[in-house]
């Protein structure tokens, strides 16, 4: 059995814009994944609401998401393949990241996977870097947290994909086949959701058969 672990935020947690709950476990892109890939695979998921990749929110504790990464790793090794999809939390006004910024929070998370020894046989797990949807019309309230990045967010994905590329990492922009749904311009749909674990299953076979 090859084990896949997703580590990331609100995205990855399942939070549906529309009323603010979490979408059930069969909605979720994670599961999705689980579901594409079959009883060869075993999925695991960990994810919290407003994670960032390297950086602490003042208003909300335990959102830094290099802190936890190496014991998250131990503790459910051997690991196939690491999946990160994470980034868009870097953009909350109050913390003023740049894409670049990002792109570095995401290198100490590389280093960190490459550092656990938590693939098969004490070895190094393979990595997948999954660029957040980019930001799109946001909501009053989102617009207090979000605002003024849109732009920024944008450019996150390329520094992704030159990154992932120079640490021999597997690279997926999200924003080539799902865009934020509109109730609050940074969360996926149902549908979105879906569409999202679909084309991270085709993209998990083709590394794992390699």
């Amino acid at each position: 059995m090859k084990n896949v672990f997703c580590y990331g935020d609100s995205v990855t947690w399942g939070f549906d814009p529309v009323n603010w709950s979490r979408y059930d476990y069969e909605d979720r892109w994670t599961s999705v994944l689980q579901e594409q890939l079959g009883d060869e695979y075993y999925v695991t998921v960990n994810a919290l609401v407003g994670r960032t990749t390297n950086w602490d929110l003042p208003y909300l504790p335990f959102r830094n998401g290099k802190e936890p990464l190496m014991m998250l790793l131990e503790s459910n090794a051997p690991l196939d393949l690491v999946i990160i999809l994470l980034g868009i939390n870097d953009m909350v006004s109050m913390l003023n990241k740049t894409a670049e910024e990002s792109a570095a929070g995401m290198i100490s998370l590389i280093r960190v996977i490459y550092q656990s020894l938590s693939g098969p046989n004490s070895g190094i797990p393979k990595v997948m870097i999954i660029a957040p949807p980019v930001i799109g019309k946001l909501s009053g309230f989102m617009g207090l947290y979000y605002s003024g990045k849109e732009d920024e967010s944008k450019k996150i994905s390329q520094h992704f994909k030159t990154f992932s590329e120079q640490f021999g990492c597997s690279f997926l922009d999200s924003n080539d086949f799902v865009k934020v749904s509109e109730p609050d311009g940074l969360h996926l749909s149902r549908d979105s959701q879906r569409l999202l674990g679909m084309k991270v299953a085709e993209e998990v076979k083709k590394i794992i058969d390699n």
